[in-house]
């Protein structure tokens, strides 16, 4: 009997493939995701706080690792950089 080589899915090749443009814009995306944390330190008064709403949330565990490794309150730094997300998405839409 010969032994077949293992033949591998398209998507392990898509994973292996990591062109140079996308690490420069993952390198991008994470200066800015610090500056964003950097910039909502402000604390906000009790009353003016936006209501929150428990969720299960499945994340990368190389993104959770980052965050908590920058310290305390990592759920509030992820929270902080998806609201910047949000605003920015609304803006570009023309949304109030």
């Amino acid at each position: 009997m010969t032994n077949k080589p293992k033949k591998t899915s398209k998507k392990e090749g898509k994973r292996r493939a990591r062109p140079v443009m996308v690490r420069q814009l993952q390198a991008s995306i994470e200066e800015d995701i610090e500056s964003v944390m950097e910039l909502g330190t402000r604390t906000e008064s009790r009353w003016n706080r936006p209501r929150r709403q428990r969720v299960c949330l499945r994340i990368d565990l190389e993104v959770v690792d980052w965050f908590k490794s920058k310290g305390a309150g990592y759920q509030t730094r992820i929270n902080r950089v998806l609201r910047k997300v949000m605003e920015e998405g609304k803006k570009r839409a023309g949304e109030k």
